[in-house]
């Protein structure tokens, strides 16, 4: 099966979607999801919906893929319920734990793994699998070896089309921590988009240094196709009608086998809809330079032509196209594929001839600059006026004295329909064929393309208008009730009571995340866990200078993975894990490799634990030791059950995971510094660091370290990330003068939405 899931953001999406032919559509509540500013969908509307998607077999997916706190768990159940009973082909889940719950209680419920899990590799499809789910949607970043590996093991779902995340999904919080508005709850601003500089030699410049290009497989669908996968995915959920019709058909197209100028016109029109920085195949198919957008911020359209001359004036510009404008057509002005020049928009007053248009100009443009069109409203009309129909063919039997009779047939088979009446002998005006005919083609709201097999009425008969009328609906319903399938039965979801808690009365522990455990600091005083991070996972030498002094400064040592490893990654650094105590794990599917491994789990802020059920869950499948969401405020993280657990309350707080180079893999150029500063345009500098597991990879911190005082309060575990930090500061904070140092008010001092 290659599924064609398109995203709908509002109704008009919606229909766009199911027009163009989308084998299934996505779409989210006004509740946990993931992209809370779209217009998304009532309880009551999304069942009238999903009933006209089944009509022609079109699956629908419930997104509620946003974390969840403590005080909303009843409230997310009681909307994982109103989807499904709504008629949901399956719920989109964030938090594994809690999907697990889901599970648990109503067996039946179809569940699919966001992106926002961040598997990556099989074992967080074996964990998925174990959770209950039976799809996981792959990270953006997995490689296509991988994503073959993980298809054999689950259900598999892959982007194809629209945003790349800068970050891993669900492990960027920079909109969190810039601004108090968390991705992982829908409400991401997309810093990323801005401008920044980059201290390294040809990235000082001011740019969009971390933005990504859209993605746009193509062709290369039949590449993952081949390796397995079952859902193609185009995202967009805050995107137009007209970008979601376009890139449907695209898509559907190139499984048809489409020819070169149809999928050609498809392509230009997917432009026109959407388009940031001219695509790129993405990380599945290996990272190039087409990746990047420094230029670009948003959509640029298609170029269309260049400015030929402006008017003496300078009002106006002179476009050389073959494009021939329309009333409210928008374009953009580059120069050297740069978006800085404005745009405009056309209108009657500015003719044109056969060599081009005129446009209102900007200051500063140029002859020789490009002309982009990122507005057609003549396609986007074409695509909001595509109708989907449903074949249906009818017979109709007519008899005086005896009830009248259709039998209609399709998809759907055969189906026979009596009327609750006798039609009656005409005393004049005797119904015809042709007003027969003519009451049944008229269809009101139902998708069908009404065809006539054979109409007959014997004799002269007559039959009361309001009468047939009302059998031609009866008719109708009984039509989509036979497409549309039986209603399941409803299902039950609630909040399960709280299990008391069990933590041990122990004293609290201490855990510290660094690269660099040869600070005097850690020789002054012990610590209960430190957690090694090694700036290249390859260097066995340094990992082993680490295991053969750590007993000095710490009773446990455990090794950081991070969020993104594949299979071969992990094989690299199997064979000196069994002599850490155990490994501290930022991805949830640290929990299945721990476990498949034998080895210890401590569960880290990456895991994303935003309430009690999740910590329940995580130690259940094997964390030892866990730390709950660095995105929580002190009241969150006391409801979420922080006493016994580890808190992060000192050091570096990392904002962005980047499984990609930021400076385009220019490895021939490249200085291999460790840190790199990032500065946004209000001056915040932001350390970049690097690392290396197969390739270099990089961490972005935020700009201060974080200094709170929290964890005595709630009882919990004191967890630190000095990564990249100077001795003194480790040692400010380790002698308990953290905050002294300048910081950030992070999540404790605000509550983050």
């Amino acid at each position: 099966m290659c599924e064609i899931l398109a995203p709908a953001g509002d109704e008009a999406a919606f229909f766009a979607a199911l027009d163009a032919g989308a084998d299934a559509i996505y779409l989210g509540l006004r509740s946990f999801s993931a992209r809370a500013n779209a217009a998304n969908f009532t309880p009551e509307r999304l069942a009238q919906l999903i009933r006209r998607a089944h009509l022609f077999g079109t699956r629908v997916h419930v997104a509620l893929n946003t974390l969840v706190k403590e005080g909303e768990l009843s409230a997310f159940f009681a909307s994982a319920q109103e989807a499904w009973n709504a008629g949901a082909d399956a719920l989109i889940v964030q938090d594994v734990f809690l999907g697990a719950e889901l599970k648990r209680q109503c067996p039946q419920l179809v569940l699919h793994l966001s992106t926002q899990a961040g598997t990556c590799n099989v074992y967080g499809a074996r964990l998925a699998k174990s959770c209950g789910f039976s799809r996981v949607i792959l990270a953006r970043e997995t490689p296509l070896a991988e994503i073959a590996a993980i298809a054999r093991e689950i259900e598999t779902e892959v982007f194809v089309q629209g945003a790349l995340c800068t970050c891993f999904s669900g492990q960027c919080y920079l909109s969190s921590f810039a601004g108090g508005n968390s991705g992982n709850r829908g409400l991401c601003k997309q810093p990323c988009r801005k401008r920044y500089t980059v201290d390294r030699k040809g990235f000082e410049r001011a740019s969009y240094a971390l933005s990504l290009a859209d993605l746009s497989v193509g062709a290369r669908v039949r590449e993952l196709a081949a390796a397995g996968v079952t859902s193609f995915k185009i995202e967009g959920r805050m995107r137009s009608a007209a970008y979601v019709g376009a890139a449907v058909k695209y898509y559907k197209d190139l499984f048809a086998g489409a020819d070169g100028a149809a999928l050609a016109a498809d392509r230009s029109a997917l432009k026109r809809t959407y388009n940031r920085g001219d695509y790129t195949a993405g990380y599945a198919f290996g990272e190039d330079a087409s990746l990047h957008a420094a230029a670009v911020q948003g959509h640029i359209g298609e170029k269309i032509g260049t400015i030929a001359r402006l008017t003496k004036d300078a009002k106006r510009a002179y476009v050389r196209s073959s494009f021939r404008p329309q009333e409210g057509d928008g374009f953009k002005v580059l120069r050297g594929g740069k978006e800085e020049l404005g745009g405009s928009s056309w209108r009657p007053p500015f003719g044109g001839d056969a060599g081009g248009f005129y446009l209102a100009a900007e200051r500063g443009w140029q002859v020789g600059d490009g002309v982009y069109l990122t507005l057609d409203t003549a396609l986007a009309a074409r695509i909001a006026a595509e109708r989907r129909l449903i074949p249906v063919s009818l017979s109709l039997t007519v008899a005086a004295g005896e009830p009248p009779v259709a039998v209609a047939r399709g998809a759907f088979g055969e189906c026979r329909f009596t009327a609750d009446f006798c039609a009656e002998p005409a005393r004049s005006s005797p119904l015809t064929e042709e007003e027969l005919r003519r009451c049944f083609a008229r269809t009101g709201e139902a998708p069908f393309d009404v065809s006539f097999q054979e109409v007959h009425i014997a004799g002269d008969c007559f039959v009361v208008r309001s009468a047939l009328n009302t059998f031609r609906r009866a008719v109708f319903d009984g039509v989509e009730e036979a497409l549309a399938g039986a209603v399941r039965p409803p299902v039950t979801l609630a909040l399960p009571p709280r299990e008391p808690e069990k933590t041990a009365e122990t004293e609290a522990e201490i855990a510290v995340i660094d690269d660099d455990f040869a600070s005097p600091c850690y020789r002054a005083r012990k610590i209960g866990h430190a957690i090694f991070k090694p700036k290249n996972y390859r260097d066995t030498a340094v990992i082993e200078d680490f295991l053969k002094n750590s007993e000095y400064y710490a009773s446990h040592n455990w090794l950081y993975l991070p969020v993104f490893m594949t299979e071969s990654e992990l094989k690299a650094v199997e064979g000196y894990l069994p002599q850490f105590y155990g490994v501290y794990g930022e991805g949830v599917w640290a929990a299945q490799f721990c476990k498949e491994k034998g080895l210890r789990l401590f569960a880290g802020v990456g895991f994303n634990l935003f309430n009690s059920l999740s910590a329940q869950g995580a130690r259940a499948h094997g964390a030892e030791r866990l730390a709950l969401s660095k995105e929580l405020s002190v009241p969150e993280l006391a409801a979420a059950g922080a006493k016994g657990s580890f808190v992060l309350v000192g050091g570096g707080v990392k904002v962005m995971d980047l499984i990609h180079c930021p400076f385009g893999r220019s490895c021939a150029d490249c200085d291999k510094r460790r840190r790199y500063i990032l500065t946004d345009e209000a001056g915040r500098r932001f350390p970049l660091l690097r690392y290396e597991t197969s390739v270099c990879r990089f961490e972005l911190y935020n700009p201060s370290p974080l200094a709170a005082d929290v964890a005595e309060r709630l009882g919990a575990c004191a967890l630190y990330d000095f990564t990249g930090l100077a001795d003194a500061e480790k040692g400010a904070f380790l002698a308990g003068e953290g905050s002294s140092l300048p910081h950030t008010a992070g999540a404790f001092r605000r509550v983050i939405n």
